[in-house]
């Protein structure tokens, strides 16, 4: 969110999946190389994707040079709406880590690199605080507005990922959330930073507990289910049927949809494929579940570069949307040969804000610092939801049809790089 002298919007906000500022972010990124002699991510412990709010400052920079001249303030959405809720101009580390030039280690803005995009461009910045502080407190006007009372406590809040790993109990090491959204997402909270030297695909946000959160994403996941979906004319109630209609591996039918360009693998300008096509398997049934499939063996493909670093699990917490598909839920117990999870609550983030508003509210209280354990309810700390457990017979059935898939994608990401 760009905001003027007066407070007012300058533009509509850029969103996360926007992807055409990647040439003048990566030119920045040199640039930054050539002039301090080291990379940016070596500076602020995080890879700096076209996602993050960085390039999009710079693309407006260079395309709409008149509203970047009107910028006052820069904040995120999240932080946005606490302004509007108490006037205070703050934020906690977990979402601006997602910014590119946050200083993850050390949970301040790294200087170096605003001042390579403008001048004394921190002053636009809004001020950190510790995730379990309070933004500030209820403004009248905002009071009046949402008939509640003026003075209650406004908690720091978070990124939506942060929020989610609060409401799936994932505080503590050992745990991986997994979204299944328009996006996809994975993460686990570990107590210091994770050094991600060889692992580009992971990011270690902040968390809004005050640990870290490392984190993979992906481009498409339910967005490019529903734009086969819709393509098919398969009504949502059928989605179920027709996707157990097709077995395992679809038939030989592999679908790679990556239609806003690809996150895992890092690859912004790919096209989405479709290979194996025949007389046989070129039907809807095959079609719905080569894209499900696409999909969870790229999310699948995460918790590899996890356990690969080091980061191991034994079940994953599903949320979002496609979690309220029992036979996705199984096909990724299947795929990864971990226990799944769904939550009694599917809508993790909003617990999770609940959940952190809590310990806010509490450490405000409190004359000692409260953990946020302390706080988890017990439909957290005691599963009360769904369970799938992996099929030994399909996972070794799938074992062979996810290299077979992988192989195929590393054709692919050779020809793009090439």
């Amino acid at each position: 969110m760009l905001l003027d002298t007066e407070d007012e919007v300058i533009r509509p906000a850029k969103l996360w999946c926007d992807t055409e500022c990647e040439a003048v972010l990566n030119a920045f990124l040199d640039e930054y190389r050539l002039i301090y002699g080291k990379c940016l991510t070596s500076v602020i412990g995080i890879q700096v994707p076209v996602a993050f709010t960085l390039g999009k400052l710079l693309w407006v920079k260079e395309h709409e040079e008149p509203n970047f001249r009107q910028i006052h303030k820069v904040m995120l959405p999240h932080e946005y709406l606490n302004f509007y809720l108490t006037g205070e101009f703050r934020a906690e580390p977990g979402d601006a880590s997602g910014t590119g030039y946050f200083d993850t280690r050390q949970r301040t803005w790294c200087l170096s690199a605003l001042e390579l995009v403008e001048t004394d461009f921190v002053h636009k910045l809004p001020e950190i605080i510790k995730s379990h502080e309070a933004h500030g407190r209820l403004s009248a006007d905002a009071a009046q507005f949402l008939g509640l009372p003026a003075g209650i406590i406004v908690s720091s809040g978070g990124g939506d990922n942060m929020m989610s790993a609060i409401g799936t109990g994932n505080t503590e090491t050992g745990h991986v959330t997994m979204s299944l959204g328009t996006s996809g997402t994975l993460s686990t909270c570990q107590p210091e930073q994770v050094d991600c030297t060889g692992f580009e695909d992971i990011n270690t946000f902040c968390s809004s507990t005050g640990y870290w959160l490392p984190l993979i994403s992906t481009m498409n996941v339910t967005n490019a289910i529903n734009t086969y979906r819709q393509l098919m004319d398969i009504d949502i109630k059928d989605f179920e049927n027709d996707l157990m209609a097709s077995k395992p591996g679809a038939e030989g039918l592999f679908s790679f949809p990556w239609l806003n360009g690809a996150r895992l693998p890092n690859l912004p300008g790919a096209h989405g494929e479709i290979s194996g096509i025949t007389m046989v398997n070129f039907t809807k049934p095959h079609l719905l579940r080569s894209v499900v499939e696409g999909t969870t063996f790229n999310l699948c493909k995460g918790i590899d570069i996890f356990n690969a670093r080091g980061l191991r699990f034994d079940s994953v917490s599903v949320i979002g949307g496609g979690a309220n598909s029992k036979t996705w839920c199984g096909m990724i117990a299947d795929i990864s040969g971990l226990t799944v999870k769904c939550p009694l609550i599917p809508d993790a983030a909003a617990l999770g804000a609940a959940i952190q508003a809590h310990w806010c509210h509490s450490n405000t209280k409190s004359e000692r610092f409260v953990e946020i354990a302390e706080v988890m309810p017990e439909l957290i700390t005691t599963h009360k939801g769904e369970v799938f457990d992996p099929d030994p017979t399909i996972h070794k059935r799938y074992q062979q049809i996810y290299q077979e898939y992988h192989a195929e994608v590393d054709l692919l990401k050779a020809r793009y790089m090439n």
